[in-house]
């Protein structure tokens, strides 16, 4: 019966542990994920991993066209930089306000930059130091 019980304890704290470690993984990933978005944007790249979501997104509704739905790659860009916005203007991470407040502004000034293009300039023209210019038009 003991050994049932110790079998049972060591079955149950790996159980844990894997299950910790995972969620740990999963939510690493999440965080890293979205810093790297903020620094490509930062730096006046779209995301990398975004063009893959992107361009698989708009093949799945051309495949689906049933839907109706025709989604372009500036719209799906559009929304991926909302999320990024909302998610910074949630967390507490920053090393000061003025941190803060400067990368929400890169990021909603680059959403304002890329509203006036196309996704293929979103792929291939876009310029950081473009995002002001674009507010003084």
């Amino acid at each position: 019966m003991l050994a049932y019980f110790l079998g049972f304890a060591i079955v149950f704290s790996l159980v844990i542990m894997f299950i910790s470690f995972y969620v740990r993984r999963v939510a690493d990933l999440g965080l890293t994920d979205q810093f790297r978005a903020a620094e490509s944007i930062a730096n006046g790249f779209i995301p990398e991993k975004w063009i893959v979501q992107i361009n698989r997104r708009m093949a799945l509704y051309r495949l689906l066209s049933i839907l109706k739905y025709e989604a372009s790659g500036k719209d799906l860009a559009l929304q991926k930089i909302n999320q990024l916005y909302r998610y910074f203007d949630r967390i507490p991470f920053y090393e000061s306000p003025e941190a803060r407040q400067m990368l929400l502004t890169q990021i909603q000034e680059t959403r304002v930059c890329w509203a006036h293009m196309t996704w293929q300039e979103i792929l291939t023209n876009f310029d950081p130091a473009d995002r002001s210019a674009v507010e003084k038009k």
